[in-house]
């Protein structure tokens, strides 16, 4: 018999950060993108992104769901990276231009010079990945100090509420039990047995529905 494999856990944090991140660096890369390029503005930018030729150049709510995984992936690195080296800013930038390198390597449509290794990139390329890693910390930081958020309070059980008539059955009913039984039994005593009684029939039948 084979052995169950463990779930993995979750990490909340990671989740939050991840999509905390992903947005925001993508909308500040397209500003910096159009301030430095006003001609891309409009004009499409194809990048490869999980084996197909995508529009980069596009606001984070337009843009193709296999480019929106690639910046999550890119996020996880600098996440990774920040935990790696919480202490240590260049060690982390190295870290996410080395994760960079391996998810770009059969992108032909990037410039060689940024697959060197990262102590010889120039500063501005050095700046993008020591961005990444300062922009995870804050994402980081502001995904901790949200509330966590509560369970809905369950409603708590309306009372039943009987009619006159029924009322009157239901007391008709406790004295008859009574007079059987040679000991009182109230009519509130009879309800309360009555909706257990119910509640557990129907128990029983959901669990043989269940087998079936």
């Amino acid at each position: 018999m084979a052995s169950a494999r463990k779930a993995k856990k979750t990490d909340p944090v990671l989740d939050a950060a991840v999509e905390h991140f992903s947005a925001r660096s993508h909308e500040a890369w397209r500003k910096t993108l159009l301030r430095t390029n006003p001609e891309q503005r409009g004009k499409p930018r194809m990048r490869e992104r999980g084996g197909l030729m995508v529009d980069v150049n596009q606001p984070w709510s337009k843009l193709h769901p296999k480019a929106r995984a690639d910046n999550k992936v890119a996020a996880r690195d600098a996440y990774a990276a920040v935990k790696k080296f919480p202490n240590d800013r260049e060690a982390a930038s190295n870290y996410v231009h080395e994760r960079w390198i391996a998810r770009n390597k059969g992108d032909k449509s990037q410039p060689k010079e940024l697959f060197k290794p990262y102590a010889k990139l120039s500063k501005v390329e050095k700046d993008k990945d020591r961005a990444h890693v300062d922009n995870m910390k804050k994402a980081i930081a502001a995904v901790s100090k949200r509330p966590a958020k509560k369970a809905p309070k369950k409603a708590a059980p309306k009372p039943v509420t009987l009619d006159a008539k029924t009322k009157r059955r239901l007391e008709a009913a406790a004295k008859d039990l009574s007079r059987a039984l040679d000991r009182d039994v109230s009519a509130d005593a009879l309800l309360a047995a009555s909706v257990e009684a119910v509640a557990a029939l129907c128990k029983a039948i959901a669990a043989d529905a269940g087998k079936g």
